[in-house]
């Protein structure tokens, strides 16, 4: 049997039809998996050979391929060519999902996510670990390799350039980066300024309880934003207020309130109380960032202000099953058990 009517036999292609070329090729390929006719490893007709065969644009034979390639369904091997890489037809989404790190409130996030998608979909988590070199390495080397990427991206002046190696359509972004991203890719974001600055505002009953209110915040953490939105409600004039990078235990008075983002610092806060004997939520106001489960039971509770992971998981699966472009700024509350 000739090549030619090997290729003829894998592919098929009706100029006459309404479907765009590219299509055809990634159904005839399809389809030829699902019947059996190519199985794992199998070599593809080239590029070339397609484009010949049909008079096609090289052009479209590419967009066919990269599409399956997207999809997890080919890969190809540099002076080789293509093959089939998985016989896998039936998922509709490959996602490459990056995160900064795994902390428990980012597990919840990522099992709601996981929980939410159906089973044609993949899903492979990555992590650049807060580095722009892993960040920019991972989103190159797999740039193409997937049709849905979804990004915890880091706040840099080449996080914008890195990003656009990824198809702006297939790109969400997740949790952070809403005042710098939020008008060029879609996602479910923190607001990290009007969250603090919002439910402080709401909490001006436990506030006033304080003589001076304390935000935590370490210097290794990214979300700046925060210390914006604490900054904007001490313009307010309601307390004396200061931002420091750690717990200073040998200025800390009676009546004394501290919002910490910081596990080991709450730790810390926590320690120093019970040493004195001062009641959490009356002689010293604590209030952590980010709910945990263990949180509500460290001290008899620890009151926590956070986003909510699960519902940020469940509109993230909603928006790229849908398919919609959207900016959700997620729900951010305050869950109150008396410490501050």
């Amino acid at each position: 049997m000739s090549k030619s009517k090997k290729l003829k036999e894998l592919i098929t292609i009706d100029t006459a039809l309404t479907t765009p070329v590219y299509k055809q090729i990634v159904q005839s390929i399809h389809r030829n998996i699902d019947q059996g006719v190519l199985g794992k490893d199998d070599m593809l007709p080239s590029v070339n050979q397609i484009s010949a065969e049909f008079s096609l644009a090289r052009g479209s034979v590419f967009t066919a391929y990269n599409e399956l390639r997207s999809s997890g369904i080919i890969d190809s091997i540099p002076g080789k060519g293509y093959y089939v890489l998985s016989t896998e037809t039936n998922l509709t989404k490959k996602i490459f999902l990056l995160f900064s790190t795994f902390t428990p409130y980012k597990e919840t996030l990522f099992n709601a996510l996981l929980d939410s998608l159906p089973k044609t979909c993949s899903l492979d988590i990555y992590f650049h670990h807060h580095s722009m070199k892993m960040f920019e390495t991972l989103i190159r080397e797999q740039a193409g390799y997937y049709n849905t990427y979804i990004i915890m991206p880091e706040t840099h002046e080449d996080t914008q350039g890195i990003l656009g190696k990824l198809d702006p359509k297939r790109t969400f972004l997740l949790d952070v980066g809403f005042r710098e991203y939020n008008k060029t890719f879609p996602g479910v974001y923190q607001n990290f300024e009007k969250d603090i600055y919002s439910i402080l505002m709401d909490s001006q009953h436990l506030v006033s309880k304080y003589k001076r209110l304390f935000l935590i915040f370490p210097e290794s953490v990214r979300t700046r934003d925060i210390i914006a939105g604490f900054n904007k409600f001490s313009k307010k004039k309601m307390i004396q207020t200061e931002v420091l990078h750690a717990p200073d235990l040998g200025r800390i008075e009676e009546k004394d309130a501290f919002i910490v983002i910081d596990d080991n610092h709450l730790v810390d806060i926590v320690k120093f109380a019970r040493e004195k004997k001062w009641q959490l939520g009356k002689d010293i106001g604590l209030m952590s960032y980010n709910e945990t489960n263990l949180k509500s039971i460290i001290a008899n509770g620890i009151t926590t202000i956070t986003t909510d992971f699960t519902a940020m998981g469940q509109a993230m699966a909603n928006m790229i099953l849908a398919g919609k472009g959207e900016v959700i700024e997620n729900p951010f509350v305050i869950i109150d058990r008396q410490s501050f």
